[in-house]
């Protein structure tokens, strides 16, 4: 009896190793920022309508489940949240996507203390950091990217 137990233990270890071993390594995504669109806010906040365009370098198609992220202007969030049931981009392929953001007003307003007591600053870092829920079945993807943005021109490079 006791020999059973362990091949039927075995046989689920197995099974299970060859579930994982067949989940398909996915890159992540390109992202571009296409339009940045405010909406009528609620209360105190600010929302905003981000147009992006992704690329999926994968031989998959992805289907955006759902996407948490946020956005930090000098080291602090500015911009955050998460949306549900984008579309689907395909293999190889690419997508325009609309997500909705609120602005974290009490990090803004210390942010722009901050940018204040240094009016000769042109150039503040940026940090963008998402997680794209692509199904049940495989890993999120998570997607960074970095950079600095000139306050004067609004470049971002």
């Amino acid at each position: 009896m006791l020999k059973l137990g362990r091949a039927i233990l075995a046989g689920i270890a197995l099974t299970l190793a060859g579930c994982a071993a067949l989940q398909p390594k996915l890159e992540a995504p390109a992202v571009a920022v296409n339009s940045v669109k405010v909406m009528p806010g609620q209360g105190l906040n600010v929302r905003f309508l981000i147009g992006l365009h992704v690329k999926n370098p994968n031989a998959i198609p992805l289907p955006i489940h759902g996407v948490n992220y946020t956005v930090a202007l000098s080291g602090q969030p500015v911009v955050s949240g998460n949306t549900q049931d984008q579309p689907t981009i395909p293999a190889h392929g690419e997508q325009d996507v609309e997500i909705e953001a609120v602005a974290d007003l009490m990090n803004g307003l210390s942010l722009a203390n901050s940018l204040l007591s240094n009016p000769l600053q042109s150039e503040v870092p940026y940090a963008v950091k998402a997680s794209l829920d692509v199904g049940a079945f495989l890993p999120n993807i998570p997607v960074q990217k970095s950079g600095m943005v000139n306050l004067t021109t609004g470049v971002i490079r």
